[in-house]
């Protein structure tokens, strides 16, 4: 009677708050808890998200048995139109069942990869997947690790012309993304002491019959062990999760002149389990979300099992800086571990009344729709689970390059529109590499916001600056680089 008190309580307190936060609209619903025919079917590791409550769910069998490394198999389950209990569009079976399932990579002939120890998934508007496959002796020959592409068409996930794939080498890959232009970019993972470990791919559609790709560029990282990877439409900015470091690392450039570490942006992974000793929460999966600039780190203890449960977060982060959007723990943060008790009053409790938690927290990896909306996946929960922020996010001033020739000197223009309200644009000029600031201030010299504070190359750039939190008035913004700095003024007008 205690612990059904205790559940209702915290359900109330959930469901009844006026405060915007973070909520789980949907979990698809796994069959062990509620026989709905929604299932995933088996452990879910990974979703690409092809639009709002449009998804595709990469699961695993006999993932968590080390002695059943030969069954790691692979396969993808559609969703269209998803909630807790509709939008499977088929499935492999359920738990035993898949066994001995994965999915199939073929250009209709002889050429056939099968999909084993995939990691990472992503999935594109125009219904294009891309995966990140490996090697298992056992089952499969792809010792070179290709990304696969396939596509979602007629409620089916299929191969189609040009039956696109590339090798990338002889070391595991785990992270992938694609950028606006579909260039397909892929992280190593396995060993360390590699080079090459980022590889830019030309888009899929010009890979040839032989497929093997010549990247187009490839980075170096500092030794380690590398998951998660994304990247800004533009390809301007590629983010990567340090497995080793606990650290996410982002390199700033272009495909055409090469990237650096931008030294601008730290994100450093403190977090602890409570009552573990032995699991260390790690950055894993990243996403970005264009227009709001924002990139989502999804955090956890890989295969941390039971002891993990009460631990699983997303945190939303400035990825000009690393820091996190808002010190509003509502808002930075999805905390799925944490919405798991308060709806259930346990760490790893499911029933079929719920179908708007995971309840078991293993959230290894994250994606955005294109209305900003969060989807993670829980592997011990089988689901996977949407998640809406019910205020409005905030947009982090980007900046984007001009183009144009070489500047021969800094130069700071004059804002445009002035006045303005709410938004306006500054466009500046850089003479060298290094590190730039670009600050707001008011009147009595308080900084009222930051808009660059990051590493750039010689160009010209642009940035967009929304004041909708500022009161109307006379503010001036400084430009810094080096030995250069320079101020003007703008107005705000109400």
């Amino acid at each position: 009677m205690k612990q059904m008190l205790l559940t209702f309580l915290l359900v109330v307190l959930v469901a009844g708050s006026s405060n915007a936060q973070w909520q789980c609209l949907y979990a698809t619903y796994d069959d062990d808890a509620c026989p709905s025919n929604n299932a995933t079917g088996h452990n879910t590791f990974g979703v690409g998200v092809i639009k709002q409550n449009m998804f595709v769910a990469l699961v695993m069998t006999r993932l968590t048995d080390p002695s059943q490394a030969a069954t790691r198999r692979c396969f993808m389950i559609p969703y269209v139109n998803a909630d807790s209990t509709t939008g499977r569009r088929y499935t492999y079976g359920y738990q035993s069942q898949t066994n001995g399932i994965y999915q199939v990579w073929t250009d209709g002939a002889f050429d056939q990869i099968q999909m084993c120890n995939a990691f990472s998934i992503v999935a594109t508007p125009d219904s294009f997947i891309y995966v990140a496959n490996n090697n298992n002796p056992a089952i499969s020959s792809d010792a070179e690790h290709n990304i696969l592409v396939f596509k979602y068409a007629n409620d089916t996930i299929k191969v189609v012309p040009p039956y696109s794939r590339t090798s990338t080498s002889l070391n595991g890959v785990y992270g992938i993304a694609v950028d606006g232009s579909k260039r397909v970019y892929i992280s190593h993972d396995t060993t360390t002491n590699q080079a090459e470990d980022i590889k830019i791919y030309a888009p899929a559609s010009t890979w040839g019959s032989s497929h093997v790709e010549t990247p187009l560029r490839t980075i170096d990282l500092p030794n380690g062990i590398y998951k998660g990877l994304t990247v800004t439409p533009d390809g301007a900015h590629i983010f990567i999760s340090s497995f080793s470091q606990r650290r996410v690392l982002k390199y700033s450039g272009s495909v055409a002149t090469g990237y650096t570490l931008n030294g601008a942006f730290s994100f450093q992974v403190t977090d602890t389990i409570p009552g573990s000793t032995g699991s260390l929460v790690r950055p894993l999966g990243l996403a970005y979300l264009s227009p709001n600039n924002i990139l989502a780190v999804a955090c956890d203890s890989l295969f941390g099992g039971s002891t993990a449960y009460n631990y699983g977060r997303v945190y939303l982060v400035n990825p000009n800086t690393g820091a996190l959007i808002s010190p509003d723990t509502s808002l930075n943060r999805i905390d799925a571990a944490w919405w798991n008790f308060s709806v259930t009053g346990g760490y790893n409790l499911r029933s079929c009344g719920h179908g708007n938690l995971s309840g078991y927290a293993s959230l290894y990896d994250v994606k955005f729709d294109e209305a900003g909306n969060v989807y993670t996946q829980s592997n011990y929960g089988w689901t996977v689970d949407k998640w809406k922020y019910n205020g409005t996010l905030p947009t982090i001033n980007s900046v984007e390059e001009v183009g144009g020739a070489l500047p021969q000197e800094y130069i700071l223009k004059q804002n445009y529109p002035n006045p303005f309200n709410p938004t306006t644009t500054i466009e500046f000029s850089v003479l060298k590499s290094g590190h730039i600031s670009l600050k707001v201030y008011d009147v009595l010299g308080k900084e009222v916001a930051t808009l660059v504070d990051e590493e750039r190359e010689p160009g010209n750039f642009k940035v967009t600056f929304d004041a909708s939190t500022l009161t109307s008035g006379t503010y001036f913004y400084t430009l810094r680089s080096g030995g250069f700095a320079e101020t003007k003024k703008m107005l705000i007008v109400r």
